[in-house]
């Protein structure tokens, strides 16, 4: 009795090991298949390009003789040089400049004045430059004579008589 114990012991253990199987790739293929053990594999590289558009603002046609431009033109646009000190260029800004045009909005600017309203983009706001140092103003709109005594000086303010001159104005960051 105790060979036939032994012979079945023998007999079973074996049934309970591994059983062998067929090998498969993470493919799905089958031993002598593309991707199985010991056959060539080949590999297929695929490259998408992507076309980027490229967004360029100009700013627009300067109408003024003897007036300069009184945005800050070291602006140079977002990030540059850095997120505390940047500003965006005029285009960036909508800055136009007008001849003899908004004194018939605003009364108060003499006649033949090169002319500017601001509106700063979000997260940005005005500050103007007077004799050096720089401010943060409310004000919307700037102008320059063409001639007469102040003639080529920018000015900014609520009257002839409340005016301050300017440096350079520029739309800065909110800090």
């Amino acid at each position: 009795m105790l060979r036939v114990s032994l012979l079945i012991f023998v007999w079973i253990n074996p049934l309970n090991g591994c059983i062998p199987t067929q090998n498969v790739d993470s493919n799905g293929g089958t031993p002598g298949s593309p991707g199985a053990p010991g056959s060539a594999t080949t590999t297929t590289t695929t490259t998408t390009t992507m076309a980027t558009t490229t967004t360029t603002v100009t700013e627009a046609p300067f109408p003024c003789n003897v007036c300069q431009k009184v945005y800050d033109n070291t602006c140079q646009g977002f990030g540059i040089p850095n997120l505390l000190q940047w500003c965006p260029t005029a285009a960036e800004a909508g800055i136009e400049y007008t001849l003899g045009f908004l004194q018939t909005i605003f009364p108060i600017i003499p006649a033949n004045s090169c002319a500017t309203v601001i509106t700063c983009p979000l997260t940005t706001a005005l500050r103007i430059k007077i004799l050096g140092a720089e401010i943060p103003a409310p004000v919307l709109y700037a102008w320059c004579q063409e001639s007469g005594p102040n003639a080529g000086t920018w000015y900014t303010g609520a009257s002839i008589l409340l005016r301050l001159e300017l440096v350079s104005l520029a739309c800065k960051p909110i800090i």
